[in-house]
């Protein structure tokens, strides 16, 4: 399966857990091995000797005399497969004629190469598999390559094997896909009924319109020149960008139609029109992108989170102007007619609006002039609108990448230095039963005797891979991603003394760090005692829990 799945393109590494491979285990008896004056060396040599593939050679090969019929491949026991087989290899030939066999001195048995680790699916045993992209290469392109490898495996499996999918990482990005798109949607309809509002014409209002496709559909054409992908940066910059292309074009059909009203024809009224506003556009675009384009040129990590948000709105603006200049005139020309009041209930509706909005304008100047007038209200007012702007700011996360739900979380188990694979296990079956009765949960993988965030080994660490439930099955805040980390560490704490648990989150940026938060690396320079090192830790971690900010506080040495 391994090799299987490291031939799909994408795919930058396999990992196993709570697997190994069959090895023959030799258990020596060392009273035995010191009565006969032996080591384990001699084991080992004698074992490499006599189970080997030894070349045999043929019979009747060339050069052979003349007249020769047949040529017999002459084949030789390989390899030892059996533990009887093994038994019988000979560690000692003795003077008299007698000799020892590995039997003699060991106990010998098919087992596993190494028994560091056991792994478990919702509680039941099993090997989890862990693949990994490559660099560069497309998260949900991989992830599909992978799902039809492993139907294709399946179908040549035992019957009483089966495979499920524990945890995939790339949901919350299918999810924000889905959810983009649907934003996006939702402006484009909005933008249809402003504009409709205000414009109050089909004709007119289905320039601005065609503006929106063909400039999103132009910004795509561009992206594979600048090496950028479709993406949730991208796309949340199409989302802005919807409600600034449509600017230049009902800047256009606005100035039409005044010069139509006028009595112009519609080309004439055109050619006027553009006469006027052909600088204003230019400028506005020029604007909008003096705005974006420098956040692009941001460095660090700033600079590459905000590259393709800013290239994406200043690309389409710039677009979005190329067609005020010469799609939106040309449509106008074509459409544009005078205009003819509305009559029915869309008359009377639109007549309400203008006279409702006529009324909002005239407050609107009334209440600029009192401000012109009374400066000393004017910088009351912007007071009190910066105080209630930064009361609010104050409220939002202020973290760099603030933490989402991205539907999976991790559970990190400690035990004692030292403790044994078997006491791990056993705290390990507790918290089994625990996730199998926590709402919220989907679906668990545990890994007795390795941790992710050390990245290491060792018989006293578990490890906890979360499936959550579906996001639209998860709509409490006690069943978000944080309340049921919050629950399960209480839990824990709670019923399991006998160990340190804690779960927490993804990373903010997937593959930027192996969890939530951040890390602190203390190096000690001295080249003192590591119970100094420690020490000194200690009294770190001591302060860094007085600060209100820090929660979940974990220390590797």
């Amino acid at each position: 399966m391994n090799d299987a799945i490291l031939r799909v393109p994408g795919v930058g590494q396999v990992t196993n857990f709570g697997a190994a491979d069959y090895a023959m285990r030799v258990w020596v008896k060392p009273d035995q091995l010191a009565k006969l004056g032996m080591t384990v060396t001699d084991l080992t040599n004698a074992i490499q000797q006599q189970s080997q593939v030894n070349p045999a050679g043929q019979i009747g090969g060339e050069p052979a005399p003349k007249g020769q019929q047949f040529t017999y491949s002459v084949r030789a026991p390989g390899r030892l497969v059996k533990a009887e087989e093994f038994g019988e290899i000979i560690v000692r030939q003795n003077t008299d004629g007698s000799t020892v066999r590995l039997k003699d001195v060991s106990r010998i048995e098919l087992g596993s190469l190494v028994y560091q680790q056991i792994g478990r699916f919702n509680g039941n045993p099993a090997v989890i598999i862990c693949v990994y992209q490559a660099p560069g290469s497309n998260a949900l392109a991989v992830a599909n390559q992978v799902k039809a490898q492993m139907e294709d495996l399946k179908a040549r499996f035992p019957e009483d094997l089966d495979y499920k999918i524990a945890m995939d990482t790339t949901l919350p990005i299918t999810e924000g896909m889905k959810e983009i798109v649907t934003t996006l949607l939702e402006a484009i309809v909005l933008v249809i009924i402003v504009v409709f509002l205000f414009l109050q014409n089909w004709r007119a209002t289905l320039i601005p319109l065609l503006a929106v496709p063909v400039s999103l559909v132009g910004t795509f054409a561009v992206f594979p020149m600048l090496g950028f992908s479709i993406n949730t940066l991208s796309l949340f910059g199409l989302i802005l960008a919807v409600g600034l292309v449509v600017d230049d074009a009902i800047v256009v059909v606005e100035a039409v139609e005044h010069h139509i009203e006028h009595g112009l024809s519609p080309k004439d009224a055109t050619l006027k029109a553009m006469e006027e506003v052909s600088g204003p556009v230019v400028g506005i675009a020029l604007v909008l992108s003096s705005v974006f384009v420098p956040m692009a040129a941001l460095g660090g990590i700033k600079g590459l989170l905000n590259q393709q948000f800013a290239i994406t709105i200043a690309i389409s603006v710039l677009i979005s102007a190329f067609n005020a200049l010469t799609l939106s005139p040309a449509l106008s020309a074509l459409l544009l007619r005078p205009r003819k009041k509305s009559r029915g209930p869309l008359g009377k509706f639109f007549d309400w609006f203008n006279k409702w909005f006529g009324k909002m304008t005239s407050g609107y100047v009334n209440w600029s002039h009192v401000l012109i007038r009374r400066w000393a209200l004017a910088l009351l007012l912007l007071v009190g609108i910066s105080v209630v702007s930064v009361m609010m700011g104050k409220s939002l996360p202020a973290s760099f990448i603030p933490e989402e739900d991205q539907g999976y979380a991790f559970i990190q188990i400690l035990l004692p230095d030292a403790a044994s694979l078997q006491r791990t296990d056993a705290v390990m079956r507790k918290i089994d039963d625990i996730l199998k009765h926590t709402h919220g949960v989907q679906s668990f993988s545990g890994i007795s005797g390795f941790s992710l965030l050390s990245n290491t080994s060792a018989s006293y660490t578990g490890f906890y891979f979360l499936q959550l439930e579906p996001w639209h099955e998860r709509l409490t805040p006690e069943l978000s991603a944080e309340g049921l980390m919050r629950a399960l560490n209480g839990r824990i704490a709670k019923e399991i003394p006998e160990a340190m648990g804690f779960a927490f989150g993804p990373p903010a940026i997937p593959g930027l760090g192996t969890a939530g938060g951040f890390t602190f690396m203390l190096q000690d320079r001295t080249s003192g005692f590591i119970q100094d090192l420690w020490g000194n830790l200690e009294k770190i971690i001591a302060a860094a829990k007085k600060r209100p900010e820090l929660t979940n506080l974990l220390s590797i040495a």
